[in-house]
């Protein structure tokens, strides 16, 4: 086939400024803005068209892709009771322009998915992040040694789709952009026996998996509950054994297509793919040297 040759050389000044104020010797408030840029992978940017076996779609790449500029804002109150403990309460903004979206084209045989830039977009929202540990509840050993990290965003996000075609749907969410999402992490660790305990948590809230018109309506992936969980025991000083479930709840990904184009998805939609991709159990020994005095 013909060499493809992309040659986009782009310049890209990326300031940064953060400023931060003590409120008390425990408490800050921080200001910070910083621009940053997205550039297309290469699979992006590849003219050539693969197929993706989990969506039964083929996807297409497109060497006319620019890179996406975004400027952030944030304002942020944090706060550290103890050391290692955090909670934390902020907004943000962030402006893009040129953002890289997967769009969905119909095709006689079979969809096809490719990427674009759109014109421009904003986002914008909240974010909390409460990291501390459980000692103060009790003096029980278990509560001693338990720490607990949750971090959660809100985010309103739209789309100006410039002068494309007038079967655009307007006022939709950036393509990928949840309107919420939550982590969650519970840590165990006792330094006396070696033993530590890990369960990580996870969730999204509906996003747009590539976007589609009024002919052609969007397709939606729906939220998808995940757990991963890691126990570890050190023995004999220089042994670690440890054994990790991944996708513990082996929820599936829900992809469904958004008929009415009300960036909503009922129970009526079309379903375009569901599939688990099951739970992986691993368990691995390690051995330390440890340096002789």
């Amino acid at each position: 086939g013909a060499l493809v040759n992309v040659d986009n050389p782009v310049f890209a000044a990326l300031p940064m400024l953060n400023v931060a104020y003590n409120l008390t010797d425990r408490s800050l408030m921080r200001v910070a803005y910083s621009r940053t840029v997205n550039r297309p992978e290469f699979r992006e940017l590849a003219p050539f068209l693969y197929y993706q076996f989990e969506y039964e779609a083929g996807i297409f790449g497109n060497p006319d892709l620019k890179t996406a500029f975004i400027n952030n804002i944030d304002l942020r109150w944090e706060m550290y009771p103890n050391p290692g403990e955090m909670i934390s309460v902020g907004g943000f903004y962030k402006d893009f322009k040129d953002p890289i979206e997967t769009y969905l084209q119909i095709t006689t045989e079979t969809p096809q998915l490719y990427f674009d830039n759109a014109t421009s977009a904003f986002s914008w929202g909240f974010e909390f992040e409460f990291r501390k540990s459980l000692a103060s509840i009790g003096v029980s050993k278990l509560l001693r040694n338990t720490s607990v990290n949750l971090n959660a965003s809100w985010i309103e996000s739209e789309v100006d789709i410039g002068t494309q075609a007038t079967n655009q749907i307007q006022n939709r969410p950036l393509q990928g952009q949840s309107p919420y999402i939550v982590n969650m992490g519970l840590y165990y660790s006792d330094d006396e026996t070696g033993f530590s305990a890990n369960v990580a948590y996870n969730v999204f809230g509906p996003r747009i998996f590539s976007v589609g018109d009024k002919v052609f309506p969007s397709w939606w992936e729906l939220p998808r509950n995940s757990v991963d969980i890691q126990v570890a025991k050190t023995w004999a000083r220089r042994f670690e054994t440890k054994l990790n479930v991944q996708n513990a709840l082996n929820a599936a990904y829900r992809i469904y297509q958004d008929n009415d184009s009300d960036n909503e998805i009922e129970d009526q939609e079309a379903l375009i793919q569901r599939y688990k991709v099951g739970t992986q159990f691993s368990v691995s020994l390690s051995y330390k040297l440890l340096k002789q005095n």
